[in-house]
């Protein structure tokens, strides 16, 4: 292989060995295609969502006064902020009750509070896709009364969405995963080129004869029995 590389030579030596190369892409596309349908197991995913509002007395007395000096939004405010707090208490509390940890173990169990508000978003993923929604939603039945079991009538729980069996996995990425092949396949095409090209020590006519000898290359022979 040339030492002085220019981007016409490279251009040359992929040209060169193109069908190894798109031969190579193929393959390993195809390969990432059939790992990913028929060994990765598809994983679902299914979430349902409960809100908490704070109801709390004193609560209540506030608000009273709050809006008749600043109005409604200074009260829904504070309401919401109050039971925002609760709801991040909340989330610490169902993750580790025994009420809410018994269904756990039918799939990976994730439970949040959406962007620091007061909704608390249950999500189930499992290979079993009918496991995920059931789940979910006998998480967000089960969140009223491990609620009062700790915190009283000090708020009211309710589900706002329940969940629905997922129809498409979450992993794999079929498509992604295929991409992802076809630009490996084609790097190892071209990494494959240039080693081939730095083993080659055969001469070529023309620059190759010219280069060794120094002297310029004014005629070819060819050979017909090669030619054909």
């Amino acid at each position: 292989m040339p030492k002085d590389l220019t981007p016409q030579k490279i251009i040359g030596m992929l040209l060169r060995h193109i069908k190894l190369i798109f031969l190579i892409a193929v393959l390993v596309t195809l390969i990432a295609y059939g790992y990913s349908t028929f060994f990765i197991t598809p994983v679902y995913s299914a979430s349902s969502t409960i809100h908490i509002w704070y109801t709390k007395e004193d609560f209540n007395q506030y608000a009273t006064q709050a809006t008749s000096v600043y109005g409604n939004r200074r009260a829904d405010t504070g309401g919401i902020t109050a039971s925002a707090s609760l709801a991040s208490n909340c989330v610490i509390l169902f993750q580790q009750s025994p009420m809410m940890t018994q269904y756990f173990s039918s799939g990976s169990v994730s439970i949040s509070q959406v962007s620091e508000s007061n909704v608390i978003q249950f999500t189930v993923t499992s290979s079993n896709p009918k496991i995920c929604s059931n789940v979910a939603n006998q998480l967000a039945d089960a969140a009223p009364e491990c609620f009062e079991s700790f915190f009283g009538d000090v708020g009211t729980v309710k589900t706002i969405r329940t969940a629905t069996e997922p129809t498409s996995p979450i992993s794999p990425n079929i498509n992604r995963n295929t991409m992802i092949g076809a630009i490996i396949g084609f790097i190892i095409g071209v990494l494959l080129a240039f080693f081939l090209e730095i083993i080659d020590t055969t001469l070529k006519p023309g620059d190759d004869l010219a280069k060794l000898y120094g002297l310029p290359v004014f005629a070819e022979i060819v050979d017909f029995e090669k030619e054909g």
